[in-house]
């Protein structure tokens, strides 16, 4: 039996901004981390066509970027129509998906606009029309400093106490999927899971991925034989040829590949992922259903993948996991060393145990 980790998670519990508050390391002041740049000065800005009106390039790489769009009176139904622009070279330039402020009318002048620039090119500069009458309004940058030189090491041991916390309970926390491989079907008509709590995705009908492996969940008006499917049954296993069509669900959770003598790879039926007992979780044979009776290749005949985690976003981790994942993080930051000298050396903190070990699955 092995346990092979398929798709790791996208984020983790713990932001690095959460991180350094709680490490007490952003410690450098507002004006040290904060500098503004101009892209359109202020003043009257009188009538020009068709975003003629190009405003200077702010360098923004290894920042943080807010632009604002500050207007101030604007009378004789002026209007000011303004967008983001980026570039690599400061010379050839496009727009910023999403990067239009709104118009600017006398109904709604003396105000600020903010967007935040998000891309990753070096330059962004805003470009303006001005219609029927000058206008006043000035366009700024407001650029954060970039990551502190510590945060690459915080992002890995984040990780890694988060990876820390999930062995000790033998949970997963944000959503990822794994791969259970087993020689031998088992003697009883279920197969227990690691990694609790699991969940099982329903994808419908259209949204199926070409190649990837599914279990039936609903068959409604789907003809899941015509996308690799040997029945339209509840509970089969099928590579998807397609997308598929009509109110059929599936989920790539709880799925079985098993593999014959010569690698061939065949697909369960009559299974089910039960993930009421989050201790316990199972993929067991539906009632009048058997182990396939294929011969299986000596070695690694058999594949569940199944998915886990509490949710997609660090906030739907339980709040204990989340100060465990700290503690050991403020833990591995006061201590880099395998031996501290002059300590006695100690096993993680205590808090971390009392966190964790109420849900622990052994």
């Amino acid at each position: 039996m092995s346990l092979v980790l398929n798709t790791a998670p996208a984020v983790e519990p713990i932001s690095l901004a959460e991180a350094k508050a709680h490490l007490r390391i952003d410690s450098e002041s507002l004006t040290d981390n904060l500098s503004l740049g101009v892209s359109i000065a202020p003043g009257d800005h009188v009538v020009a066509a068709a975003y003629s009106l190009e405003g200077g390039a702010v360098e923004v790489s290894g920042y943080d970027v807010l632009v604002n769009l500050v207007s101030g009176t604007n009378g004789d139904g002026g209007t000011v129509d303004a967008k983001l622009q980026e570039s690599e070279d400061n010379s050839t330039w496009s727009d910023v998906s999403g990067g239009a402020f709104t118009q600017v009318t006398e109904a709604n002048d003396n105000a600020v606009q903010e967007k935040a620039y998000t891309g990753a090119y070096r330059y962004i500069r805003v470009v303006a029309t001005v219609g029927t009458a000058t206008c006043d309004f000035s366009v700024e940058v407001v650029k954060k400093a970039g990551p502190d030189t510590e945060d690459g090491w915080l992002n890995d041991h984040i990780a890694g106490a988060r990876r820390d916390c999930e062995l000790f309970q033998n949970r997963a926390y944000i959503t990822q999927t794994w791969e259970l491989w087993l020689d031998a079907w088992p003697s009883k008509d279920y197969i227990e899971l690691p990694k609790p709590p699991l969940q099982q995705p329903a994808v419908t009908a259209g949204s199926f991925v070409t190649g990837t492996v599914y279990r039936i969940l609903t068959v409604g008006t789907t003809d899941f034989t015509l996308i690799g499917a040997a029945e339209n049954t509840v509970g089969v296993c099928f590579k998807a040829t397609g997308a598929g069509s009509g109110t059929g669900t599936a989920t790539a959770s709880g799925t079985i590949t098993y593999y014959g003598t010569d690698d061939t790879a065949y697909y369960a039926t009559g299974i089910t992922l039960d993930i009421k007992d989050q201790y316990s979780p199972i993929v067991y044979l539906n009632h009048g259903q058997s182990w396939p009776g294929t011969t299986l290749r000596p070695y690694r005949g058999i594949c569940v993948t199944f998915t886990a985690g509490y949710g997609d976003a660090g906030s739907d981790v339980p709040q204990n996991v989340r100060a465990a994942i700290l503690l050991v993080l403020a833990h591995l930051y006061e201590h880099r060393e395998d031996v501290v000298i002059g300590t006695i050396s100690s096993a993680l903190p205590k808090g971390v145990d009392a966190l964790l070990s109420k849900e622990r699955v052994y």
